[in-house]
């Protein structure tokens, strides 16, 4: 079973209003919970979460402030799972905070003094795009996937995960126009080190008649 103690980068994703949000997440051994996100001026601050829980096998934890209910299977390699409103249904995934991010990294306490933006938006540079399978345009499918994965201060795109996949069929051209896309490239010593991410693709078919 896969250990939540410890910071985690993460992306939150299915808002339709705020997009990806990319936060810090922050479990303790005394079941606290915190998450960090960007201010206007750029620095996170920790604010503290519900308590986490962990049964049969998923963690829950509750942002109050957003009324989103967070919960992950803990029988996983990765930190993902699923967050829930009154109306609305997302996910988050996450990878964990590592030691490439260089010295003199430090993340903002609950008091807003200090720290280091950890938090920013990736900037795509190249965005391949798959190509539509044979079989799949033979056989009148359309289909979604949802992948995951960790971004190198270089820009490269490494460690995916498909988080969605309704067909096979679009697994390979899906995986092949991630790891040809690329982003721009950040300082690991002034902004941190690699950030967490995921990009979807559609599949549909253009009906003209």
């Amino acid at each position: 079973m896969l250990n939540p103690v410890g910071t985690w980068r993460c992306v939150l994703y299915g808002n339709p209003t705020l997009g990806d949000e990319r936060v810090l997440l922050s479990f303790g051994p005394d079941q606290s919970s915190r998450m960090a996100r960007s201010n206007e001026g750029g620095a996170p601050s920790w604010l503290s979460l519900t308590p986490w829980q962990v049964e049969d096998g998923a963690i829950t934890f509750t942002d109050s402030r957003s009324g989103r209910v967070f919960s992950a299977n803990l029988n996983r390699d990765t930190l993902s799972g699923e967050w829930r409103t009154l109306n609305l249904l997302g996910g988050w995934w996450c990878a964990a905070a590592d030691a490439d991010s260089g010295p003199g990294v430090e993340i903002l306490d609950e008091s807003g003094a200090g720290g280091l933006e950890t938090t920013k938006r990736l900037i795509p540079e190249v965005m391949a795009t798959p190509s539509f399978p044979l079989q799949a345009i033979r056989e009148a499918k359309e289909g979604r996937v949802l992948l995951c994965f960790v971004v190198h201060p270089s820009g490269e795109v490494f460690d995916p995960e498909f988080v969605e996949l309704s067909d096979d069929l679009f697994r390979a051209p899906s995986l092949d126009a991630l790891m040809r896309s690329r982003y721009k490239s950040w300082n690991p010593r002034t902004e941190g080190g690699s950030r967490p991410a995921c990009r979807s693709f559609i599949y549909r078919l253009d009906y003209r008649y």
